[in-house]
């Protein structure tokens, strides 16, 4: 993806992009219906009063805006909720929730089509045909409506819900490991050994959220140089710590184009950072087994789909799209470690989490041969931070059985 598709497509995630687009396509509407008008003929067979179009208009003006302002509270609520009870960096996978935003956006494009509409009849801009097709165009709006309406009640049963938010946690991270498959190689050479060369700098402090690495293979190819990505997307980015780290010459005009294919930003995003996805994950189990909340049911579901997420991983696409470009593979240890590590310290006193993170463990040790070491080295791990942290013998003696390892 070119640095400018991801910037649109971080646009088009935040929750004012598609009722801004669904209130252009409104007045739209209105504007292609006054056109067509002119194609029809007055001298139709029937006719139909402005105050019947605008009654029906009328309704719905009054009514859209304050269904519109009570999804919008629900929205709200939801990530408030989703806030304190999971994580708070679980809160964007609600706002680029694309079911909510869809329906929201068609209240408030239907209620900006209403006013609009009333205002072209009141002010007498529509003929006859006009009049007809306004009407019929009315009508669609009106099942558009009651279509949202239905929707938007099966959404507000499950919308910053715990399970809703661990599926949509589940889903960002499948998706990620989809964009970086496999070893995470980003379609670049694998880095054998360790990286060397002349080092470029961020010109920002954040956290790297996105690569044009086809502009960086397009820079070593115009400048003949061997580029070694040194902050992958999810890594912490600033003016001490290299970006790349560069064989050939490099001045500070060619520099500053290298750094300007790292886009920076505050946050960690979903897109490219697997690794994210997990961190997010873990830390709603670590949220559900703090003494405030005390939910080990729902560390557990989060096990759950940790483990079904790292084992239907996609595998490595071999195809090597940017042969000046080297980057090392995603480690199997930072995996394990992200995902188990903090369930394992949060958890370790509660025999039914460590218990199930142990199968879970072992099912990755036997269905990914690339995790087995990491996996038992987790199992180990857990095993050990259990054993301290329990008091009951039966529990120890549960714990230790089944971390032995064949």
């Amino acid at each position: 993806m070119s640095q400018i598709a991801f910037k649109f497509r971080q646009i088009a995630q935040r929750m004012w992009f598609l009722p801004a687009a669904f209130s252009l396509a409104a007045v739209m509407t209105l504007l292609v219906a006054f056109g067509m008008a002119r194609l029809i003929p007055d001298s139709l067979p029937f006719t139909l009063s402005s105050e019947a179009v605008e009654s029906i208009l009328t309704v719905l003006a009054s009514s859209l805006l304050t269904v519109a302002v009570f999804a919008l509270s629900t929205i709200v609520s939801a990530l408030s909720s989703a806030s304190s009870q999971t994580s708070p960096r679980a809160v964007p996978l609600i706002v680029g929730d694309r079911r909510a935003q869809t329906s929201i956006s068609v209240f408030i494009g239907a209620f900006l089509f209403s006013v609009v509409g009333i205002i072209g009849l009141s002010a007498g801009i529509y003929s006859e045909a006009g009049r007809l097709l306004l009407f019929v165009v009315t009508l669609a709006v009106v099942v558009l409506v009651v279509a949202a309406l239905i929707r938007w009640i099966g959404q507000m049963s499950a919308i910053g819900r715990v399970a809703e938010t661990v599926s949509r946690a589940g889903e960002a991270a499948e998706k990620a490991f989809r964009t970086v498959p496999g070893k995470g190689l980003l379609g670049c050479r694998e880095l054998a050994g360790e990286p060397s060369g002349h080092p470029v700098f961020s010109r920002k402090t954040g956290y790297v959220q996105h690569i044009d690495i086809g502009r960086l293979q397009d820079h070593a190819e115009d400048n003949d140089l061997l580029i070694t990505i040194t902050s992958r997307p999810g890594a912490y980015a600033a003016p001490d710590r290299p970006l790349v780290l560069v064989a050939g010459s490099v001045d500070e005009a060619l520099a500053e184009k290298l750094a300007g294919a790292f886009t920076v930003g505050s946050a960690r995003t979903f897109d490219s950072d697997p690794r994210f996805g997990l961190i997010v994950l873990s830390e709603i189990a670590g949220k559900a087994l703090s003494p405030g909340f005390n939910d080990p049911g729902t560390a557990i579901a989060v096990v759950s789909t940790l483990v079904r997420v790292l084992t239907e991983r996609p595998d490595e696409d071999s195809e090597l799209k940017y042969e000046r470009v080297l980057v090392a593979p995603l480690s199997a240890n930072d995996l394990m470690a992200d995902a188990f590590r903090p369930i394992a310290r949060d958890g370790a006193g509660s025999i039914e989490v460590m218990l199930r993170m142990i199968a879970g463990l072992k099912t990755l040790a036997r269905c990914r041969p690339e995790l087995e070491s990491a996996a038992k080295g987790m199992i180990k791990d857990a095993v050990e931070r259990g054993t301290a942290a329990m008091s009951a013998k039966s529990d120890k003696a549960a714990l230790k059985a089944a971390g032995t390892i064949e």
